[in-house]
Formats: structure tokens, sequence, C-alpha cells
């Protein structure tokens, strides 16, 4: 398993059971990139690094979202949850990859079409795909860009904080 697949895989099963949700990573057989296919609407964000830089993609059953609990009461709609999310998600991922010395500026999320997606990762030089399964649905999770695995240096030291820690001003 690669550096990649642990470090996503992880954050996501670590999200969805923040909130309640029961998820298991669903084992999609040997050809586990390019094999999946998003749902509409897809939450995006866009990241980059040097030498990591590309589109991070979630989409889920909407009573996978239904299902979550803790929601902060501002976000009324599955398309506010998808968006908060999938942000979640990527600093969870970008957290992760500051411990190997990556320190990823993320844009904003948005809500995107499949086929967007789609469009958009056929210009990527990889792609990395995840499936996982729920007790409301599916969940399916990509990521597609630019990456150099040989520039992740594992540190003990992190610049940022780890989860849970509290940042005093």
């Amino acid at each position: 398993m690669r550096t990649i697949d642990v470090l996503v895989q992880g954050a996501t099963v670590e999200l969805f059971h923040f909130y309640g949700v029961a998820i298991a990573p669903a084992d999609i057989g040997e050809s586990r990139d390019e094999a999946l296919v998003h749902s509409d609407p897809v939450s995006t964000v866009e990241f980059s690094a040097p030498g990591f830089s590309g589109l991070l993609a979630l989409s889920a059953h909407p009573g996978v979202f239904r299902a979550m609990t803790g929601l902060p009461p501002a976000l009324d709609s599955v398309d506010d949850w998808m968006r908060e999310v999938v942000n979640q998600l990527m600093g969870k991922v970008k957290s992760r990859l500051a411990r190997f010395q990556i320190a990823l500026h993320a844009e904003l999320p948005q809500l995107r079409r499949a086929s967007d997606v789609a469009r958009r990762y056929r210009g990527s030089k990889q792609q990395f795909c995840y499936a996982f399964r729920t007790l409301k649905g599916e969940v399916v999770v990509t990521l597609g860009g630019d990456f150099d695995e040989s520039s992740l240096v594992f540190s003990n030291s992190s610049p940022l904080p780890l989860d849970g820690k509290v940042i005093l001003f």
C-alpha cells in the first residue's frame, strides 16, 4: 500500500467516525486507480505545493450526510455539508502531509458535476481512487494531480499542530 493511500484512507475514516458514521474502506480490486466514478454532485478542493498539486474530490449518497451527527446549525443543506466535509477532509490530509514536509495550500471547496471532475482528472499525471462503505451508502474519494511520492520525507516534527491541540494567539 502506498503512503498516499494510508494518508487519505485514514483521514476519511477518522473524519466520518468523528461525525458518528461507521465507514470502512471497500476493496475495489487491483485496479484501484481510475476505477471509480463519482455521483453528482461532487465536493472538491484544489490544492498545491511544490511536487504535490491537484484536486481532492468526495461524493456520497445523501443518506450518508444526513446520518452524520453533530452538524453545525448553519449548515442546513446537503450541498453546504458536502463542501464542509471535503474541506475538513482536506485539512486532515494537509495535516498528515505536513509530517512529510509537504505544506499544502488549499482553495475553497466547491460543488461540481461528476463529468467536470472526470474531465479535470484526464489531464492529471496520477489519480488515486478510494471507495468506502457505510450503512447508508457508499462514499467515493479521489485524488488527482501531480504527485512526487519521492518528496515525502517523514519527520517527527510537524509545522502544524496535531488534531485537537489548542493554539493560543
